[in-house]
């Protein structure tokens, strides 16, 4: 019994500390996106290496009252996904 609880709690550290390791460090890179033709269009304008939201979010306004107020989005740590043949992102934002 006393075998069995110490091997559980083994395993409970290893799992742990993977997970730890594993976790994402990477900065914060956004990704401006502003569509020209609304979110069902294939045509937008992309801007990548912003450090922070804010500065994203300001680029994508600024172009996005250019176009005549399309909508915009700003996605974090953004790559291309050759299967789905479009960008992913972690998260999406536009507030």
């Amino acid at each position: 019994m006393v075998l069995a609880v110490g091997l559980l709690i083994a395993v409970i550290v290893a799992v742990v500390t993977i997970n730890h390791s594993h976790e994402k460090k990477s900065p914060e890179n956004w990704t401006a996106f502003v569509y020209k033709n609304g979110y069902e269009s294939a045509a937008y304008e992309m801007k990548t290496g912003f450090n922070d939201y804010q500065s994203c979010k300001a680029f994508s306004q600024t172009l996005s009252y250019k176009f005549g107020e399309v909508p915009w989005q700003c996605g974090l740590r953004c790559r291309f996904d050759s299967m789905r043949q479009g960008y992913q992102c972690e998260t999406m934002e536009n507030h």
